[in-house]
């Protein structure tokens, strides 16, 4: 039987699940890299740099959680093998740079990243906002948190 939260939506589910999957992937990417940049960040001023990529490790995942659930409201399949997330996600993953004390070029390349999460939901926003509300809120909600951890790297930046 098909859930109601499904039937209410009014776009091609399949297109919005191929969106959400690539979501998913993006942010299980970003989180992965944050953690990384976490435990690999050197030198002088590292510490609170360290911890901020930490809690932006955390709320990525959090956002895959929430992909997850959202597709699978939708009756689609998340992503199942981690190795396909390169493939799905909307972004390219930045491996972190040779030398871990060069924290400028980790906040350049995550201030880049976080841009093309700002983009993406953003779109996906506008696509929903008329045709799924529940998926347009979530993605609003997970938008605002990429504006504001674009404006937390620029602030360690002095920009």
């Amino acid at each position: 039987m098909k859930r109601k939260g499904a039937q209410i939506v009014d776009i091609k589910i399949d297109e919005l699940i191929r969106d959400l999957n690539s979501a998913l992937a993006a942010e299980a990417l970003a989180a992965y890299r944050y953690k990384l940049l976490s435990k690999m960040a050197s030198g002088i001023n590292s510490e609170p740099i360290a911890k901020i990529f930490e809690e932006m490790s955390d709320h990525e995942w959090k956002h895959v959680s929430s992909f997850m659930e959202r597709i699978l409201q939708l009756e689609g399949t998340p992503i199942t093998n981690t190795s396909d997330w390169p493939k799905y996600s909307y972004s390219t993953y930045k491996e972190p740079p040779k030398d871990p004390s060069d924290l400028e070029k980790m906040i350049r390349d995550s201030i880049e990243d976080e841009r093309a999460a700002i983009e993406f939901y953003n779109n996906l926003y506008k696509k929903t906002q008329h045709t799924d509300p529940v998926t347009a809120l979530m993605v609003q909600e997970i938008l605002a948190d990429e504006v504001e951890d674009e404006d937390k790297l620029l602030r360690l930046l002095g920009e």
